[in-house]
């Protein structure tokens, strides 16, 4: 089965690496740039992963986040931010009241080495 991630990230330059970091790590990665394409991207794709930018111009990961819940599809989450823990917390409230518990937080800047740790051990985890 492949292992699909969409990538929601407005810095365009880190979205190519992560998306290369991932297809190194095995994954079919989807890059979405624009907040607001999340949602059709996330139903066209189906991606068993989701990694959120909680700051973003126009609409924030939090709704991001929210939209993608409200869908009941299956997927893991995995948040992150260089804006400090509050938002991070604020997203993982978010899933939790989703009643998803397992929730993946990754902190900006981060190494190649945390986001190939970080999927390797998300891939291990599929069925």
């Amino acid at each position: 089965m492949s292992k699909r991630i969409l990538i929601v990230d407005d810095q365009v330059g880190l979205t190519r690496v992560i998306g290369m970091v991932a297809k190194q790590a095995g994954f079919e990665p989807m890059i979405v740039n624009a907040p607001q394409d999340a949602i059709q991207a996330f139903l066209d794709f189906r991606p068993q992963f989701v990694m959120v930018d909680m700051i973003m111009p126009e609409m924030d990961g939090i709704d991001v986040l929210n939209q993608i819940l409200l869908t009941q599809e299956p997927t893991r989450v995995i948040l992150t931010s260089g804006y400090g823990n509050a938002y991070l917390r604020l997203g993982k409230a978010v899933a939790e009241f989703h009643d998803m518990s397992k929730v993946s937080v990754l902190r900006k800047p981060f190494r190649r080495e945390e986001l190939l740790t970080l999927l390797d051990d998300l891939a291990n985890e599929m069925p």
